[in-house]
């Protein structure tokens, strides 16, 4: 018997490393690699069916403990999760009449991924819902093309929260989970996501780049140690385009004496933390630091799921 309704907890990424290559000419595009995880940051989504006939409906919002205040202030059409509940329907060739109720914690321009995580939760309900999910051809090609970082989230959904992706997103290697904790530090913005990738056009290629076959290797070494120093291709862009990341940066290393990194496009930045504890320690140092680049800022310490067997 298929269920009337799915909840589902839908993952933030974090990109431990992350290589982009210069556009491609002949699409306009940039593939990149990067070894993604997901962590406990949730939004919490929640598919009703309705009755054949009904109007889908809506609601989407930020709970009361995100650790930054927002509004929804985008039209619902371009939601990625009711994005992903149209595209669903044209697969099947029928209308799927749902409700919607969207709790979002995972903050927007943070380069966590979470209105891709959304997306992917919507597959997984749906999925659900129907009770014959989607062949693995169209899934695969629906995520792919709702954003590069979906496949990545509906891998984290069905058993695989550890993976080097490459391409634009849709060639997925699983990973090592890595142990231990982070505290993500999430600024009062974000950074705009276009603007980055042509900031990034700018820059002169540079000699630290790191290719798929490397990041592999990478995290099958490094898997469980994961102290070593990361690389984010995108870094020095987001910092070109939100001068304010800078100065985050400089504050979070001043304030915990410990290396930051950028997470995707930004702005969102992470510093890795040895246990539960330690995490929560450094989360409540830089929460109650006077550093004016750390002041309009919430630390939230997060770790890293195990993996779990598809439901």
């Amino acid at each position: 018997m298929t269920p009337d309704s799915v909840t589902l907890d839908c993952p933030a990424k974090v990109n431990l490393a992350l290589s982009v290559s210069p556009v491609v000419a002949a699409t306009g595009l940039h593939t990149l690699a990067s070894w993604m995880v997901a962590v406990d940051l949730c939004d919490t989504l929640t598919v009703r069916r309705l009755p054949p006939g009904s109007a889908s409906t809506f609601h989407i919002g930020f709970a009361p403990d995100a650790p930054r205040r927002e509004t929804v202030d985008w039209p619902h059409d371009r939601d990625l999760a009711v994005r992903a509940h149209a595209g669903y329907e044209e697969h099947l060739g029928r209308p799927l009449p749902i409700a919607l109720e969207l709790t979002k914690r995972i903050p927007t321009g943070g380069g966590l991924g979470g209105g891709s995580t959304n997306a992917a939760g919507m597959i997984v309900a749906l999925d659900r819902l129907v009770g014959a999910p989607l062949p693995a051809d169209p899934r695969h090609a629906l995520a792919c093309s709702l954003g590069s970082d979906v496949p990545f989230a509906l891998a984290a959904l069905t058993g695989v929260p550890s993976a080097v992706v490459s391409g634009l997103g849709d060639t997925l290697t699983p990973a090592p989970t890595p142990g231990g904790h982070l505290v993500l530090v999430i600024p009062p913005f974000g950074c705009p996501t276009g603007q980055v990738f042509a900031a990034f056009d700018q820059i002169p290629e540079a000699s630290y780049r790191l290719d798929e076959a490397h990041l592999v290797r990478r995290a099958a070494k490094h898997g469980p140690n994961h102290h070593g120093a990361q690389a984010n291709d995108l870094a020095v862009a987001a910092q070109t385009v939100e001068p304010r990341l800078t100065q985050l940066l400089d504050a979070m290393q001043r304030c915990v004496a410990l290396p930051p990194h950028v997470t995707g496009a930004g702005a969102v930045c992470f510093v890795y933390a040895e246990s539960a504890n330690h995490a929560q320690r450094l989360a409540r140092d830089l929460n109650a630091s006077a550093d004016p680049g750390l002041a309009p800022c919430t630390a939230e310490p997060v770790c890293f799921p195990h993996p779990t067997p598809p439901a």
